[in-house]
C-alpha cells in the first residue's frame, strides 16, 4: 500500500474506529486492531489523537515488544507528553530499551528538573552514555553518536566474527558495517558483513578489513559531519575521540535529521527570517513575531536609504517627473537578479561545488551573466518606457539604468556570500531581502545619476 494510501486510512478510518471503541470500552477489540499494525503507523495514530487521555490509553496496550519502536517514531512534544503521564516503571523500561541517539533528543528537549529525574531511572551503564554524550557540545557530532555498533577484533577468524555479529547484532544500530578495535579501543580498520561472509573459514579479520577508515573526532560540528557522510556515500560514520579511540557511531538517518535542519535554517536566514527551532504550529506566537521582525527592522532602517538618495536628486525629480513611473520595474528588476545570482552561490557553498577559492572565477562568469542579461533587459526596460512616455532621452536612461542594476546585482549577489564564507559568517545571512535592499539603494542612484547627466536636470 502507497503510503499516502495508508495515511488516508489512518486518518479516515482507523482513527474514527478507535475513538469509537474507547468511547464503548472495547479495549480487547482495540487492542487487536492496534497491535495489526506497524510502531510508525501507531505513532501516528497516537499523533493523530486528540485527547491526551486516549493517547495515553492507546499507548498503555502496546505489548513491550513494540512499545519502545512506537515511542521512538513519535516526535519529541508527544514523547514528552506521554512521560508526564506514564509511571516510573513506565518510563524507566521505555528509557532504558530506547536507542541511545533517539534517547538523546529526548533529554535534549526536557526541562533540567525533569531530566534529572529520568536520569536516576537509567541503569547505571546507560546512565554513564547519557550523561557522556550530553556532556559533549550541542552542535558537535557527539551528540548524535550510540555507542550500539558490532566491534570486532584483528585476530578474529572468519567464524568467529560470524558468531560475534549474531550474539550482538539484534542490539546494534547496524550491522553492514563493523569495526575493528585493537589496543585501548582504538579503531584500526573497518569490514562490511558481506566481506565477512564472502570470506574463507581461516580467513582473519586483519586480512579483510580496510584500513582506510573515514572518521572524524568527537567535537566536530555536526553539520561537517554530516557532508562528510554524504560526500563519502557511507552507512554509519564513526566517531572517535583525539586518541582514535572508537566512542561510537553517527547513522543514516540522524544525518537527515540534520541535513533538514540546515536546510531549513538557510531557507529562513535566504527569507530574512531569524531560525525558530520549533515546528510552525508549535512555536510561540510572540517568538515567531521578534524572528520575524528583527530582519524587518533592520531591513526597513536600510531601505530608509532609498528616501535619502531621492532627497538628494529631488531637483532631478521635480523638473521631469515620470522619472519616477520606471523606478519600481527597475528596483524590482534589480532584486530579483540579486536574490537570484545569491540564492546559486549559497547554494553551490553549501553542497561545496563553490570553494573559497573560486572567488575569482565566480565573480568573473556572474558579472558576465549580469551583462548580458542586463543588456537584454535593458532593451525591454527602453521599448516599455518609450511606449509609455514617447521620451527617447527618458527611455535611453531607463534602459542604461536597467542595464547596469542588473550587473550591479548579480555582481553584489555573488561577491557578499563569497565574503561571508571568507570571514566565516554563514552565507545565507546574506539573505534575499537584504540583497534586495543593497541593490534598491544602489540601484536608484545609478538611475537618478544617469537621468541628470543624460536629460540634464542638474
Amino acid at each position: 500500500m502507497e503510503i499516502n494510501q495508508k495515511l488516508v486510512m489512518l486518518d479516515r478510518i482507523i482513527v474514527p474506529e478507535i475513538k469509537k471503541l474507547i468511547e464503548e470500552k472495547k479495549f480487547d477489540s482495540m487492542k487487536k486492531m492496534i497491535t495489526s499494525l506497524s510502531p510508525e503507523d501507531i505513532a501516528v495514530l497516537i499523533t493523530d489523537l486528540e485527547a491526551v487521555y486516549d493517547k495515553v490509553l492507546l499507548f498503555r496496550m502496546l505489548p513491550p515488544s513494540i512499545s519502545t519502536d512506537v515511542f521512538e517514531n513519535l516526535d519529541t512534544d508527544e514523547q514528552r507528553n506521554l512521560i508526564f503521564s506514564l509511571s516510573d516503571e513506565n518510563i524507566k523500561f521505555l528509557l532504558n530499551d530506547m536507542a541511545v541517539d533517539e534517547r538523546t533528543e529526548l533529554f535534549e528537549e526536557l526541562p533540567v528538573g525533569i531530566f534529572h529525574r529520568l536520569l536516576k531511572l537509567l541503569t547505571p551503564e546507560q546512565r554513564k552514555i547519557a550523561t557522556e554524550i550530553l556532556g559533549y557540545p550541542e552542535d558537535s557530532v557527539g551528540r548524535l553518536i550510540t555507542p550500539d555498533y558490532v566491534r570486532l577484533y584483528e585476530n578474529m577468524n572468519r567464524d568467529h566474527a560470524l558468531l560475534h555479529i549474531r550474539k550482538v547484532g539484534l542490539d546494534s544500530e547496524t550491522i553492514y558495517n563493523c569495526y575493528v578495535l585493537g589496543k585501548d579501543k582504538k579503531l584500526i580498520g573497518i569490514v562490511s558483513l558481506k566481506n565477512i561472509v564472502l570470506a574463507n573459514p581461516d580467513k582473519l579479520i586483519k586480512d579483510i578489513m580496510k584500513v582506510d577508515v573515514v572518521k572524524v573526532n568527537v567535537y566536530t560540528d555536526k553539520e561537517e559531519a554530516a557532508k562528510i557522510f554524504k560526500k563519502y556515500g557511507l552507512i554509519a560514520l564513526p566517531v572517535v575521540d583525539a586518541e582514535d579511540r572508537l566512542l561510537g557511531i553517527v547513522t543514516f538517518d540522524d544525518f537527515v535529521d540534520v541535513l533538514e535542519e540546515e536546510a531549513t535554517e538557510d531557507f529562513e536566514k535566504i527569507a530574512g527570517v531569524l531560525p525558530v527551532d520549533k515546528p510552525y504550529l508549535e512555536a510561540g506566537f510572540f517568538e515567531i513575531v521578534w524572528k520575524r521582525s528583527f530582519w524587518l527592522i533592520v531591513l526597513l532602517v536600510l531601505e530608509s536609504m532609498t528616501s535619502i538618495v531621492m532627497q538628494f536628486y529631488s531637483v532631478p525629480i521635480s523638473k521631469l517627473v515620470a522619472l519616477t513611473f520606471f523606478l519600481p520595474i527597475l528596483i524590482g528588476a534589480g532584486g530579483n537578479a540579486g536574490t537570484q545570482s545569491a540564492t546559486v552561490i549559497i547554494r553551490g557553498l553549501a553542497t561545496e561545488e563553490i570553494k573559497p577559492m573560486d572567488f575569482f572565477r565566480v565573480i568573473l562568469r556572474e558579472s558576465a551573466l549580469g551583462l548580458f542579461i542586463g543588456i537584454t533587459l535593458s532593451v525591454f526596460g527602453l521599448i516599455r518606457a518609450f511606449l509609455q512616455q514617447g521620451n527617447w532621452w527618458l527611455s535611453v536612461c531607463v534602459g542604461i539604468s536597467m542595464g547596469l542594476t542588473i550587473l550591479m546585482a548579480t555582481t553584489v549577489g555573488a561577491v557578499l556570500p563569497l565574503i561571508f564564507r571568507k570571514l566565516r559568517i554563514d552565507p545565507a545571512l546574506m539573505s534575499g531581502p537584504l540583497i534586495t535592499t543593497i541593490v534598491d539603494v544602489s540601484g536608484i542612484a545609478i538611475y537618478f545619476e544617469i537621468a541628470t547627466v543624460l536629460l540634464r536636470l542638474r
